[in-house]
């Protein structure tokens, strides 16, 4: 009987991890097949399907739509999975929004995939704090949460910036650079990132969904912080994607007084390219990097990689190159 793996979120990280789980060697005691799951994960299910291999495509089974906001929509989907892999979240919005989703959406995936006796794989963030006065950070906590109080035998990862050839952070830089005669940073551009591959999240996920007594005591109930090779500034954040694009454009800091005010008009327009939130400049303030002491319930991401997929988190200058 094949192990069903659930990957509910059809984005840029989802597609990613259900095409390392589809193209990963098959594993001898139990065949994996992947079903993508969200409100319309069809263009993505397509898409991925063009990318595999005629042995590798019979692994991704047909979509099945979903909203987290309408628990009646998961059981279905999540009939006989064995791994639900969440990537609840979103960027922008109001409040309202991030509750529905990032706290209630995560928790109404949680208690579907403990209902379905499926192991969760919680996709979070680094800066999840359920007592933040910053909406995204407020409702990644609670819902990782309510997570870990559904299923306690979850796995959380919080990813730093996450970086690929598809990625919303450097390629949005990149197009910006395009546009604006300079490249702005708030704060001086003193606060650090980490950013880490999108093939090593997947990597990992895979790793974690593997039906191994081995590997599955060593993560349930715990906490993985990943990030890459790289701790960076924000400043030199646009240093690199200047580098890699080939452009020049001078760097200069702009207080974050002024970034808010910016944000106070640019967050009421429909997202595009110039979209900035208040909230978004506040978290600018704070580094988005491992913490390096973690305390015990956490698992060192680097050391996982290490020694499951034998190799170190990769670094940003490997993989810009090639897709700027």
């Amino acid at each position: 009987m094949s192990q069903k793996v659930v990957v509910c979120g059809a984005g840029f990280l989802g597609s990613h991890i259900a095409r390392a789980i589809c193209s990963a060697k098959p594993l001898a005691e139990k065949a994996r097949v992947v079903q993508l799951s969200a409100r319309h994960p069809d263009r993505v299910y397509k898409t991925l399907s063009q990318t595999l291999s005629q042995d590798q495509k019979t692994r991704l089974v047909q979509p099945v739509p979903v909203d987290i906001t309408k628990p009646e929509t998961l059981a279905p989907a999540f009939r006989d999975a064995s791994v639900v892999v969440s990537l609840v979240g979103i960027l922008h919005g109001t409040p309202e929004a991030f509750e529905r989703i990032q706290w209630r959406g995560a928790q109404n995936v949680a208690r579907a995939a403990h209902n379905a006796g499926a192991k969760l794989v919680h996709i979070s963030a680094i800066g999840a704090n359920p007592e933040s006065e910053l909406a995204y950070e407020r409702t990644k906590g609670l819902g990782e949460q309510a997570v870990l109080e559904a299923c306690p035998n979850a796995t959380v990862i919080r990813p730093s910036i996450v970086f690929g050839p598809e990625d919303d952070f450097f390629n949005r830089f990149a197009r910006l650079s395009k546009f604006l005669p300079f490249m702005p940073v708030f704060g001086g551009g003193n606060s650090l990132f980490q950013p880490v591959y999108v093939d090593d999240i997947s990597e990992a996920v895979e790793i974690i969904s593997r039906d191994d007594k081995e590997i599955r005591q060593l993560v349930d109930g715990k906490i993985i912080e990943a990030g890459g090779s790289d701790v960076i500034t924000y400043r030199q954040v646009m240093e690199i994607v200047l580098k890699y694009s080939n452009r020049w454009r001078p760097i200069i800091s702009v207080p974050f007084g002024v970034g808010k005010m910016q944000a106070f008009f640019l967050e009421k327009l429909p997202p595009n390219l110039f979209t900035l939130t208040r909230d978004q400049v506040e978290q600018l303030k704070r580094d988005n990097i491992v913490n390096t002491n973690p305390g015990s319930g956490h698992l060192s991401f680097e050391e996982f990689l290490k020694k499951y997929a034998e190799h170190a988190p990769t670094s940003a200058h490997d993989i810009l190159p090639t897709y700027f």
